[in-house]
């Protein structure tokens, strides 16, 4: 983002700050709620939300007197999503190794401090954790996070930690800090990540980075399935395609 000497427009902030209330975890909100997370006077949330009603971008039930994002929203998200050079690039490829393979196959990226679901074909096999396309998660949280991260400078993975503390999500997830980041040092030399049961109990989620033309790690490619589906010789040949798939899709970046 540039930084200019302008001051920003502070209703049009207030109205963004409005719409970032609402997530895929509350996707629905009372203006109550909405005045306990944005700090806002009652009045000025009212206007707001009307103004923005108006434009589509807020629905408001007037049987449960609750607001929800409106249509406008996906609209704008649909622009933002053809026009992201690295989804179109790697459509083609995920969609090949999904029909390959019959696993899930996910694309993701870096949106600051989270990981954001791009891309995502998803198999039959009835386990589909909430990794849909628009979430996002911390870095730390999942294969394609945590192989993104291993490619990051230590000061923005330390920060990280700080501000983010590692989360106990099953048996299995490392939350000393100290060996998860002598495990990032492994993931990098490797080029991959497994992620078993550590996420999410029963299912596997294989990583590895996408790269562009200046060698840096932009975004993430993932097959996941069910963990006794991913096993033995089955898991070596997955690693070694998403590994394969990834650096086909890192040539169409421009790497060399």
């Amino acid at each position: 983002m540039r930084e200019l000497n302008i001051e920003p427009i502070r209703a049009v902030e207030r109205a963004i700050q409005i719409l970032n209330c609402f997530s895929f975890e509350k996707p629905v909100l009372s203006i109550d709620e909405i005045m306990a997370k944005t700090k806002l006077a009652k009045a000025t949330i009212y206007r707001l939300l009307w103004t923005l009603e108006r434009n589509d971008l807020i629905q408001y039930d007037q049987s449960l007197n609750t607001y929800r994002l409106g249509n406008k929203p996906l609209e704008y998200g649909g622009i933002v999503l053809a026009n992201l050079d690295i989804r179109r690039e790697a459509e083609p490829y995920m969609q090949d190794l999904h029909e390959q393979t019959g696993h899930s196959i996910i694309l993701a990226k870096q949106q600051d401090d989270s990981i954001q679901y791009l891309v995502r074909y998803d198999s039959d096999e009835g386990l589909l954790p909430t990794n849909f396309v628009g979430r996002r998660r911390i870095l730390h949280n999942g294969a394609l996070g945590i192989i993104l991260l291993s490619h990051m400078d230590k000061e923005f993975v330390h920060d990280l930690l700080k501000r983010y503390p590692l989360e106990q999500h099953t048996p299995k997830t490392v939350v000393d800090e100290t060996k998860f980041l002598e495990r990032l040092k492994e993931i990098k030399d490797l080029g991959h990540y497994v992620d078993e049961d550590e996420t999410f109990m029963g299912y596997t989620a294989i990583a590895a980075p996408i790269f562009n033309e200046k060698n840096e790690a932009i975004a993430a490619l993932a097959i996941s399935g069910a963990s006794f589906k991913m096993e033995g010789t089955r898991r070596e040949e997955l690693m070694t395609l998403v590994k394969d798939v990834a650096s086909k899709i890192s040539k169409q970046m421009g790497l060399r």
